[in-house]
């Protein structure tokens, strides 16, 4: 399949690289065909395969929706009829077999959480935030079947023999209650939360605990073992397949289970409109988890022999229930979106649906009919083994980091049929769609390539329209996939711009390192690689360094060294030019031009002593056509070139006993004088202020003040060292009488 892509687009590929050597303007792809790209957009009627393709998604069916924000619990009997447990109001819906639904039952707690039914039909509910276990007949008569000291009930299991187990918290307890209502505690965990429970092949319980998120087994006789201690802070399912292999889903970072919000909370996930109305429960409502940062996610599959695997795991999604098929597939609800995916035993992950609800908190299977429950808003629906009527995809909206012309929409189909997958676009200036974008084009047919005639814009979003392909047994459809969509655009060119020049110490010269030679000493292109020259940035940049070593500094008497930093808004290949002038004259020369480098050293020795401005210009015309290149420039601060030494004069020296008074006038052509220091008689240096205490000019006067000194001539030395490192002597003989 890859390979009759490469075939289809390789003259494409060709013209374009060709097209960008000939014009020196760079178009660029924005290229959708990996799977974390596709998971970006926005699916209805379409699933995303393990291996990047977009697919028509099988039938979501709805079945009902409850007007109440969340389903948090759901069972379905032995003739197929569905009961979802939901919050704020404690109520449980009933959805028949025959497609018919209703309000089942209004239990005194606000959140149904737990579900379960025994060998006769009839439902239990897990309620919180005072916890009970309501029972509830065939008609829908509620009463209460079980009142532990609790405030959570979590999870509920019943075994052959009508006996319930009610996991809790926030003490993490289990308690066994028989058919007659009589409870006591079976299993005293370490955590604070019971939120999962299921079976194994050997009918032990396994228990998910929060908030220390263990995998526990519990035999017959309430003695524990742990099966797997995950670093995460929840189980939240667990599920087991008919070989005994258990799966779980772990996670941290959503709201954990124990955590009570008011209603008014809950409110804001609710869509606009649909806000059930307030009951007298409603102040004691808790939240559905996953909308806290800091998501993780992590499936495991526990073999037999106790190996635990990771099948998948994210940091963007989170699972609120699994559920294994004899075909091995497992299906995770997930908070991401409202999505479900499938893992097949090959651990290939496919999204098989988005409901376009917040999120998927159960799934159920009976008979081979799949039933899946949401929250935000609280809805029943069913997944057909047939195809989607129509999928419709939209992607992400692309930003070309500025004002770009769009080129053409192109898209790859496996396996395609008629009518066939259509693509349309549409363009705007804001991050998000608004009404000030413009609206979706006709649909485009040719997947080939057609041109978008959309104006130049920042922002693109692309949808794909996938047909009705009729009936099918399969859950997915294999035929129309699209497992690649490009679009094509050329931003307008914006100026280079200078950020900053940078004046370095004088002496500091640049100095290149040795290059090396990535080609194995090979020069393609021929004589001066003119043709490498002409070749796009990305295939020139082939095999050099990400980061470019700095060049390294030296000292050498006289440089005077200068460097920039420069930024292409477009990304294009750029040049330098510096010119250079004195203070106060309005001409520049240019010093040199078409430069690649972004650092320059001046021989100040070949230049007269005096103050310089350097005037540094960037273009973008390597990548550009002459007519549309831009420049833009930056001047430096000033910077001294003094290449004389600074003179030295000696005044008349005043000698009383053995003192000895002697003044010192320092002159410089251009650069200021740094600081004297002198000896006497080949002593050790000593530093002296000028008389007005600051060393800061083309002139200063000093005073050497010298004491103790014998009868006879004395040797008096000084040197001077100017701003740029020049250096003057001067000796003077001083005789003491």
């Amino acid at each position: 399949m890859k390979f009759r892509l490469l075939k289809r687009f390789l003259p494409l590929l060709c013209l374009l690289l060709w097209g960008e050597s000939l014009w020196a303007v760079q178009p660029r792809k924005w290229v959708s065909a990996t799977r974390d790209e596709f998971l970006k957009g926005k699916l209805r009627g379409v699933s995303v395969t393990s291996d990047a393709r977009l697919i028509i998604a099988p039938a979501l069916e709805p079945l009902l929706n409850t007007e109440e924000p969340f389903v948090y619990s759901a069972v379905v009997d032995g003739l197929g009829n569905v009961y979802l447990g939901t919050g704020n109001d404690g109520k449980v819906f009933r959805i028949g077999a025959n497609g018919e639904s209703k309000e089942w039952a209004k239990l005194d707690e606000p959140g149904v959480y737990a579900m379960a039914l025994d060998s006769a039909g009839r439902v239990y509910a897990g309620t919180a935030p005072d916890g009970k276990v309501y029972r509830l007949d065939l008609t829908g008569k509620s009463e209460i079947f079980f009142d532990p000291d609790e405030k959570y009930i979590w999870s509920l299991a019943i075994d052959r023999r009508d006996n319930v187990y009610v996991g809790t918290g926030s003490r993490g307890i289990v308690y066994k209650v028989g058919s007659g209502g009589e409870g006591r505690k079976f299993y005293d965990s370490p955590t604070t939360h019971i939120v999962s429970l299921a079976w194994d092949v050997d009918r032990n319980i396994l228990a998910g605990t929060s908030a220390r998120a263990l995998i526990l087994r519990l035999s017959s006789e309430g003695g524990a073992t742990v099966v797997h201690d995950s670093p995460l802070e929840e189980v939240r399912s667990i599920a087991v397949d008919r070989y005994g292999n258990i799966f779980a889903a772990a996670l941290s970072g959503g709201v954990r289970a124990a955590s009570l919000k008011p209603k008014s909370t809950a409110k804001t996930t609710v869509k606009a409109g649909t806000t059930p109305a307030p009951s007298a429960n409603s102040a004691r409502t808790v939240r559905v988890s996953g909308t806290a940062s800091g998501k993780r996610l992590e499936i495991y599959r526990i073999g037999r022999s106790g190996g635990v695997e990771t099948l998948y795991s994210s940091d963007s999604a989170l699972a609120y229930d699994l559920l294994i098929r004899n075909d091995g597939n497992l299906l995770v609800a997930t908070g991401d979106k409202g999505r479900i995916f499938s893992i097949s035993p090959k651990r290939f992950v496919t999204l098989l649906v988005e409901s376009g609800e917040e999120q998927v908190t159960r799934l159920l299977e009976r008979r081979g009919r799949l039933f899946a429950a949401t929250s935000n808003l609280g809805k029943g629906f069913e997944l057909k083994t047939r195809p989607s009527e129509k999928g419709v995809y939209e992607s992400r909206v692309f930003d070309a980091g500025m004002v770009a012309s769009w080129g053409t929409i192109q898209w790859e189909v496996i396996d395609g049929v008629e009518p066939a997958v259509k693509a349309s676009v549409r363009t705007g200036n804001t991050d998000t769609p608004d009404d000030t974008w413009g609206k979706w084009s006709p649909l485009y047919s040719d997947a080939g390539g057609t041109r978008i005639e959309s104006p130049p814009t920042r922002y693109l979003q692309w949808k794909l329209e996938f047909p009705a392909e009729g009936r099918s047994e399969a859950v997915v459809s294999q035929t129309n996939a699209v497992d690649m969509v490009s679009v094509s655009y050329l931003q307008h060119n914006m100026a280079p711009l200078l950020s900053s020049i940078t004046v370095h110490p004088p002496g500091a010269a640049f100095v290149r390192y040795a290059s090396t030679d990535p080609g194995g000493g090979v020069s393609p292109g021929g004589p001066g690689g003119a043709h490498r020259r002409s070749l796009p940035s990305e295939i020139r940049r082939l095999g050099a360094p990400t980061v470019k070593a700095p060049p390294r500094r030296v000292y050498l008497p006289g440089a005077q060294s200068l460097s920039w930093s420069a930024q292409d808004p477009n990304g294009d290949d750029l040049v330098y030019s510096i010119h250079y002038r004195t203070a106060g004259d309005r001409r520049w020369t240019l010093l040199k031009k078409d430069l690649t480098e972004t650092y320059r050293t001046l021989d100040g020795k070949s230049l007269p002593d005096g103050t310089y401005v350097v005037r540094v210009t960037v273009s973008d015309a390597p990548s550009n056509p002459a007519d549309q290149a831009r420049e833009s420039e930056l001047m430096s601060k000033p910077f001294v070139v003094a290449n004389s030494a600074p003179a030295i004069k000696w005044g008349t020296p005043q000698v009383e006993g053995t003192e000895a008074r002697v003044p010192v006038e320092v002159r410089t052509t251009a650069s200021a004088i740094h600081q004297l220091e002198y000896a006497v008689d080949g002593g050790p240096w000593s530093l002296l202020f000028p008389e007005d205490g600051i060393a800061d000019g083309t002139v200063e006067s000093y005073r050497l003040e010298l004491e103790g000194l014998e009868r006879g001539e004395h040797l008096v030395t000084v040197r001077v060292v100017d701003a740029v490192g020049n250096l003057g002597t001067g000796r003077l003989t001083l005789a003491v009488p």
